[in-house]
């Protein structure tokens, strides 16, 4: 029996130890502002600077409220009003995977590339996927995902895949060193499970999934954007004239005007004393 137990015994170290490769872990509390609270069990906890955040634990933030997390160099930005949840942080040698969710509000992320480890880290909503490598972008409840440097794959929710399970992750090959993708890097070198249709969002672009589901195409927001702003400038100059023309028509019907700038010359002659 005691021979029983102690082979028992072994098997069991011997499973911990080789599970010891992957491993769920927690990210840092680096700034705080305002009222920040994490759900654990029944209630919601403050957070301080120093404090940790576990997988799949959730973050809340109040009015006028902040909070940064870090994961192993990737910064995690909470704005006010959000409330995100960590619901995968895990490590091997090989890869670093993170994936949170957005409940409400937003959360930007800046993701820092490790040399030799494969990176999947997304950040979903209730309508998208945003799945990044070495990226600083930020995704919004509402469907908007903006990116500041680097690329994301955003594609509707309807296509996630959720992350490797750690039976899965053990039998992975050591991933090749890619690093940080741009707006010309294919969506599946981005994300393998990125579907047909994924729009690869980059630098200075962004994206939101519309009523059907589909991501919009970045170059026709750039665009909208750049419209918008043209009229808007457009429209204060057509103001900008009804106003002077209206002053000069004051003017010349005798009324007020605008006061008017120039240069004015003076000529001073003085008489001699005897």
């Amino acid at each position: 029996m005691k021979r029983i137990i102690s082979k028992l015994f072994l098997a069991v170290l011997l499973a911990a130890l080789t599970c010891g490769s992957v491993f769920a872990a927690s990210a840092k509390v680096t700034y705080v502002k305002g009222k920040v609270e994490v759900s654990r069990g029944d209630s919601w906890v403050a957070l301080k600077v120093g404090d940790e955040v576990k997988e799949s634990e959730t973050v809340s933030t109040g009015f006028q409220s902040e909070v940064r997390l870090n994961y192993n160099g990737s910064v995690m930005a909470v704005p006010a009003l959000s409330r995100v949840t960590l619901e995968t942080l895990k490590s091997t040698s090989s890869k670093e995977t993170v994936s949170l969710k957005v409940d409400t509000g937003a959360v930007r992320s800046k993701v820092t590339h490790t040399s030799g480890k494969k990176i999947e880290y997304e950040a979903r909503t209730s309508v998208g996927v945003a799945s990044v490598r070495g990226t600083d972008f930020a995704v919004f409840s509402t469907g908007l995902a903006k990116v500041f440097s680097g690329a994301i794959v955003y594609f509707d929710i309807s296509e996630y895949i959720p992350p490797a399970t750690d039976d899965e992750a053990e039998d992975e090959e050591p991933a090749e060193d890619l690093g940080p993708a741009d707006a010309v890097t294919p969506a599946d070198e981005i994300d393998g499970n990125a579907p047909k249709g994924a729009k690869v969002v980059g630098a200075g672009q962004s994206s939101t999934i519309d009523k059907d589901g589909q991501a919009s195409d970045p170059f026709d927001e750039a665009k909208k954007r750049a419209t918008k702003a043209k009229n808007a400038v457009g429209s204060a100059a057509d103001k900008d004239g009804q106003a002077s023309g209206a002053a000069g028509a004051a003017g010349a019907a005798g009324g007020s005007s605008a006061p008017q700038e120039g240069d004015m010359e003076l000529n001073l002659k003085f008489k001699k004393k005897n």
